[in-house]
């Protein structure tokens, strides 16, 4: 991460956060059981916009 400029390292963790939060609240390989419907639908998608913005941070750097 030293070669990042600040935007990509916010990216990055912000990236990062979504697809563990993502990964967490997904009754099938999360670990948090009894997730409102709610919540579960929009996991996928967490996950998948995670993953995006961890490679798009890739693009920043010094």
């Amino acid at each position: 991460m030293k070669k990042h400029t600040l935007f990509g390292k916010v990216i990055f963790w912000l990236g990062f956060l979504i697809f563990i939060a993502g990964f967490i609240f997904n009754e099938s390989i999360g670990t948090i059981q009894d997730v409102p419907a709610s919540v579960y639908s929009l996991s996928i998608p967490a996950i998948i916009i995670g993953i995006i913005l961890i490679i798009i941070s890739n693009v920043f750097k010094k």
